[in-house]
């Protein structure tokens, strides 16, 4: 089981389901019910909207660059992805519970399952990608040819 959670392709589950919890996140519980979240955005200030789609959109792109990137074998996709993680993980997790909302989120008890989901995917996701870029490239070699069933 280890041995798959340092594996490349336990890296990248652990951080797509970092991405997906933030995806939620931002996307519904954030947009849909946090007050805040709303009021800075009014209909009437469309410079304002393209301009959070546009970061949100070079956000999203950025984290499935790195994905795609990391699964290619990528040294710099697993470093970014790892950025990725640490941000859900500190920003989208920690930050929330410790300050923003450390009574409850909105949307009970959903957000707080979200919010809990990007702290813990977050945290998974990174020692994952930690573990994987600390590996040696030899030894990154032998565990993928352990993983598929080759023979040195």
């Amino acid at each position: 089981m280890f041995a798959w959670f340092t594996s490349l392709n336990g890296a990248i589950t652990f951080s797509i389901f970092a991405f997906l919890t933030m995806m939620a996140r931002i996307a519904f519980l954030d947009a849909m019910f946090v007050p805040e979240f709303r009021n800075m955005l009014p209909e009437d200030r469309p410079a304002s909207i393209v301009l959070v789609m546009l970061v949100y959109m070079v956000f999203v792109g950025g984290w499935v660059w790195s994905l795609l990137a990391a699964v290619r074998g990528s040294r710099t996709g697993l470093i970014v992805s790892l950025i990725y993680c640490l941000f859900v993980a500190l920003g989208g997790g920690l930050l929330t519970l410790l300050f923003l909302c450390p009574a409850g989120c909105a949307a009970w008890p959903v957000g707080n399952l979200i919010v809990w989901a990007n702290l813990i995917s977050g945290l998974v996701a990174s020692f994952a990608l930690g573990i994987r870029f600390r590996q040696t490239p030899g030894q990154r070699k032998s565990m993928q040819s352990a993983m598929s069933g080759e023979t040195a």
